[in-house]
């Protein structure tokens, strides 16, 4: 019996901490069209997660971020497709938050406060991973200075997330 096509599918998004709040963009299209998502989208084939969310972030939302810390993974299966969302908190560097016109059409800095009481306007996933993040009850993984020993990687084709290691914490 032959196996059916499955396809893999990994995408990333920034929780970009600004002004006491988390930026989020409203999403055109998919089933959450019109709901406010995470800055973000699917990797390039030979782009890193950190590569991949930086560039996603500046294209959809306008700013420039730096990724911090892994605070979720969520990974469904669809018909014919594993599709995986690699999810780090982020610090705000620059630009001035404006929707892309395409993928996105509104962006809005979100308190958490605004998350609680409008659960609505948001995909359902959004509070869970962003209220942890700015209420600073989540922990996150943390980018370790790890390489493999045999040296065949660099810090830019080889990243671990981990929690810290006892002597480090």
């Amino acid at each position: 019996m032959a196996r059916a096509e499955h396809r893999n599918i990994i995408g990333v998004g920034g929780v970009v901490r600004m002004g006491g709040g988390v930026l989020l963009v409203r999403l055109t299209y998919s089933d959450i069209k019109g709901r406010f998502m995470f800055p973000g989208g699917k990797v390039d084939p030979g782009e890193s997660l950190e590569r991949a969310l930086v560039r996603e972030v500046e294209e959809e939302a306008g700013v420039v971020a730096e990724p911090e810390d892994l605070v979720a993974v969520r990974h469904r299966i669809d018909p014919g497709e594993l599709n995986t969302y690699v999810i780090f908190s982020m610090r705000y560097v620059r630009g001035e938050p404006r929707p892309n016109g395409r993928e996105t059409d509104a962006v809005a800095v979100v308190d958490a406060e605004q998350l609680r009481m409008q659960p609505e306007r948001f995909a359902s996933l959004v509070p869970e991973v962003a209220l942890p993040v700015l209420t600073g009850t989540g922990s996150g993984l943390s980018r370790q200075g790890y390489l493999p020993a045999h040296g065949r990687y660099s810090t830019e084709t080889f990243q671990l997330y981990a929690a810290p290691r006892p002597e480090d914490a």
